[in-house]
């Protein structure tokens, strides 16, 4: 489960969100809690994992790192790694962190889709 955390705290950082708006989006009150999750202090329910999901736009599978297909391995750990050194990859991320929920959830959408083509 430490994978889970770690990804959360990942996944927030890559999507440009602070710990308090990353705690509205999922229903918290505050940032502290957000924080108590991604050092590990906190047993999320299935909800909530759903929860974050949701907002980074994976599956639970993958959030928990327990998902081993090739979208998951194009989806978070290679996309941190890929970032390092690429600034084609460095452009387009700040990109999407400045774009709203809508053409992010656009942008996603279509990377799904362009994984999942025969």
């Amino acid at each position: 489960m430490l994978q889970l955390y770690s990804n959360i705290k990942r996944l927030r950082k890559l999507n440009n969100m602070s710990q308090q708006e990353l705690a509205e989006a999922v229903g918290y009150k505050g940032k502290s809690m957000i924080a108590q999750v991604e050092n590990g202090k906190v047993d999320l329910s299935a909800s909530m994992i759903s929860k974050f999901a949701e907002v980074f736009h994976v599956t639970e599978l993958q959030l928990m790192g327990l998902d081993d297909s090739p979208t998951s391995k194009a989806g978070i750990d290679y996309l941190v790694e890929t970032i390092n050194g690429n600034p084609e990859a460095k452009e387009f991320i700040e990109l999407y962190q400045q774009a709203g929920p809508d053409l992010r959830r656009a942008v996603v959408n279509t990377l799904k889709a362009a994984l999942h083509k025969p």
